[in-house]
């Protein structure tokens, strides 16, 4: 069974979603510029994500048990229903109880699945700070998106330019990894567990 499931924000997800977006630290992680935001502020913006379901989706991340809380979102932006693309806007796991082990892979597996299998879209892209290298590793060693280039000095935060990894993954590539089996379950926890080993023997040297 899987350890979470999706559904569409609801009116008092605001309360957790301004929590996660006042969190200095969790937003360090993020390629925007850290932003205090009032509940006022919050409210209103989801409301608005909640009555558009055309050009951008949000999506709140919630445990699959009986509390049900919710612990993230995700959305799908700059949806192109004829250029079939779409950016991956952001994973935000906001729950630092659940920040490690299997989440982050089925979030990236259902932004996948959502994205080809149900949009049918043939494109979905993002970016990412390229200093963040979990975030490149997930996607690039063990997802399999590409690499597409760096935008250098493109975002200015905490006083320094950050270069951006443009990282993206089209449809039949997702379907020929899809095919070889690499997304099942015990195909990603082998490379997970290849990329810790690598990443301790590089620590140890």
């Amino acid at each position: 069974m899987a350890s979470v499931f999706f559904r569409a924000f609801e009116e008092n997800d605001y309360f957790l979603i301004n929590k996660w977006r006042n969190d200095s630290g969790l937003q360090a992680m993020t390629g925007g510029i850290f932003r205090y935001v009032s509940l006022e502020i919050e409210k209103n913006w989801v409301k608005e994500k909640m009555l558009n379901n055309r050009t951008e989706i949000y999506l709140a991340i919630c445990v699959n048990d009986d509390s049900r809380k919710m612990i993230g979102y995700l959305s799908f932006n700059k949806i192109d229903y004829i250029s079939r693309s779409a950016e991956c806007g952001g994973l935000i796991i906001g729950d630092k109880e659940y920040r490690d082990g299997m989440i982050w892979v089925e979030c990236y597996l259902f932004i996948m699945t959502y994205a080809f299998d149900t949009l049918n879209l043939n494109r979905i892209y993002g970016v990412a700070l390229n200093e963040h290298k979990l975030t490149l590793t997930m996607n690039l060693k063990i997802m399999f998106w590409n690499f597409e280039g760096l935008c250098k000095q493109a975002v200015y935060k905490n006083g320094k330019y950050h270069d951006l990894a443009m990282l993206a993954i089209l449809r039949e590539d997702y379907l020929q990894h899809k095919l070889q089996g690499d997304f099942e379950v015990n195909s990603i926890l082998k490379r997970v567990r290849k990329f810790r080993k690598e990443l301790s023997d590089k620590n140890y040297q």
